[in-house]
């Protein structure tokens, strides 16, 4: 915040009723066309104070002199009422402001907020925070913070969605009836609800299906590092329609139908 510039123009003459200049006379300086109190806070263009007050010169003219701080309007009376003052230095400043190349600080703040959302010109790439993966699910656990969006369920602080500013999601399970992601096959041509492939597609119908350029019907690898649990039948080139027992009874004798190609591994006794 500055001291703005007043007097020293053409239009800044003390007069009296009549007209008339009055040189070399002292002026009372207010904030306002009501306040009274005088202002006492000013100062000559040389930054010294004005101990005198404000006086006109032997023309009558307003001299220029520096207002308080921030302040852009004046009132003065020379006995004749008051009259208002606006700064004389209102175009340089003007001037000086739209030169600037971010006066307001807006550039800047929009950049950093953006920094946070898209890339920015020559990196193409967009940071990620160690760990942070773009699509996360969980059990349970508890909203991160800054994030831009987040469903939480019903009558609950647990949330069950979150989108975070950089673009990563988050899906949580609470309970073994909540189910974080579901991808469900719609009645479309190829009914695929999740497709990951080399730009091939087939013709069966599948929830999960995983194509590469090649044989689209047996190319392309699932790895698991845990168990696996199958409700249905497994198809593979290798498997067939084989199933195998373990344990130590016959599995005929349990009320199982063995069919061609079963396997029963027996151990212990």
């Amino acid at each position: 915040m500055t001291r703005n510039v007043f007097g020293g123009t053409a239009a800044d003459a003390a007069e009296n009723e009549s007209g008339g200049r009055l040189p070399n006379l002292k002026g009372r300086v207010y904030l306002t066309e009501e306040d009274p109190n005088e202002v006492k806070d000013l100062l000559d263009m040389a930054g010294n104070e004005l101990k005198d007050g404000l006086l006109t010169d032997e023309r009558g003219m307003i001299p220029m002199f520096q207002g308080p701080y921030g302040i852009e309007q004046l009132w003065v009376d020379f006995n004749a009422g008051r009259v208002m003052l606006t700064p004389n230095d209102v175009g340089k400043r003007l001037q000086s402001h739209l030169v600037q190349d971010d006066p307001h600080g807006s550039k800047q703040y929009t950049n950093d907020r953006l920094g946070n959302y898209v890339t920015l010109p020559g990196t193409n790439t967009i940071p990620l925070e160690t760990g942070r993966r773009w699509l996360e699910i969980f059990s349970q656990g508890t909203a991160p913070s800054g994030d831009t969006l987040v469903q939480r369920q019903a009558g609950d602080d647990k949330f069950n969605f979150a989108l975070r500013q950089n673009g990563s999601v988050i899906h949580v399970a609470h309970s073994a009836n909540n189910i974080p992601l579901e991808i469900q096959a719609g009645d479309k041509p190829h009914k695929y609800a999740m497709v990951i492939n080399d730009g091939m597609r087939g013709n069966a119908d599948s929830a999960f299906k995983v194509d590469f350029a090649g044989n689209i019907d047996s190319s392309g690898n699932v790895t698991v590092g845990g168990d696996v649990a199958v409700g249905g039948t497994v198809a593979a080139a290798n498997i067939g329609t084989a199933r195998v027992f373990s344990g130590t009874v016959d599995p005929a004798t349990q009320g199982v139908t063995l069919k061609p190609g079963d396997i029963w591994v027996q151990y212990g006794s």
